[in-house]
């Protein structure tokens, strides 16, 4: 059963990172999952090999919370192989709506991050609090790039668009959109392009697990720092999903659509929390 229940959890940070201005990283925020995550993939190296020398693959096994990592990243790939094609074509002849429930998931889940900082916290990380909001309204308003997508150049975006999947508040879809890489990764998952998909995912491996141990020192030492600046993140990516942008208005959606789709956002992260409190229970 908590294999299934882990599963879920996959589907959704799966779901998040197809979109760009989501991050799956705060689906794992919210749904308590995220220290585990990080403690998972750090384990991956020098923890991971001392544990097969001594105990054997079973040991390893034990060490990276395997079971764990296979039904996360199961769900993951699941959400991602099945949902790429859906929100495409939802970005295409329904942007609002889209967006707007986006921007509910999104609204939704800073006071769950904020959970434990205390107004006194929050003022006196302040500049950590302004510096999330501002990187995160810069990245919003950065022009994306056009690129040939090479192999090589589908390497370096996995790599660095996990960095950003893993780390709350940025969205790793966003990354590929200002790399110029986004359409042609979600291509070549519809067409089923396996030296495209093998090369991203390898280039993704080889960034998860260098930065999730750099994101698992800093939360050691700067627990509520680096939490006041993944809420800024979160706050700052608003600006890019907002679903009245002046560039959708030709493809208006009614606006009882749009407000109903940002309240479905609302209501799903807070069932997502309830959810998550109640399996603590």
């Amino acid at each position: 059963m908590n294999f299934f229940w882990i599963l879920l959890k996959g589907l959704g940070m799966g779901a998040a990172d197809v979109v760009p201005g989501v991050s799956g990283g705060t689906i794992a925020y919210i749904t308590g999952i995220y220290q585990r995550l990080l403690d998972s993939i750090a384990a991956i190296g020098g923890k991971g090999w001392s544990a097969w020398r001594s105990e054997g693959i079973l040991g390893l096994w034990k060490a990276v919370d395997g079971n764990f990592l296979v039904a996360l990243g199961s769900g993951i790939a699941i959400s991602i192989l099945s949902l790429s094609k859906l929100v495409l074509w939802g970005l295409n002849l329904h942007p609002q709506i889209v967006w707007g429930f986006f921007f509910g998931l999104i609204i939704a889940s800073l006071p769950l991050v904020l959970r434990g900082i205390s107004k006194r916290d929050i003022l006196r990380l302040s500049p950590a609090w302004i510096g999330g909001i501002g990187l995160g309204v810069l990245l919003s308003f950065l022009s994306p790039a056009q690129a040939e997508l090479t192999l090589t150049y589908t390497f370096f975006s996995g790599a660095i668009a996990i960095c950003a999947m893993i780390l709350p508040g940025i969205s790793g879809s966003f990354i590929l959109v200002l790399l110029g890489s986004y359409e042609g990764i979600l291509e070549a998952l519809h067409a089923r392009d396996w030296p495209h998909i093998l090369v991203f995912m390898t280039g993704a491996v080889v960034g998860l697990l260098s930065f999730a141990r750099l994101l698992r020192r800093l939360f050691g030492r700067y627990p509520k720092g680096m939490i006041v600046l993944m809420a800024g993140f979160i706050a700052g990516s608003l600006v890019k999903i907002w679903p009245f942008q002046a560039e959708f208005a030709q493809q208006a959606s009614p606006m009882a659509a749009v407000l109903g789709s940002i309240g479905i956002g609302l209501t799903l992260v807070y069932g997502l929390h309830r959810w998550s409190q109640s399996l603590k229970g």
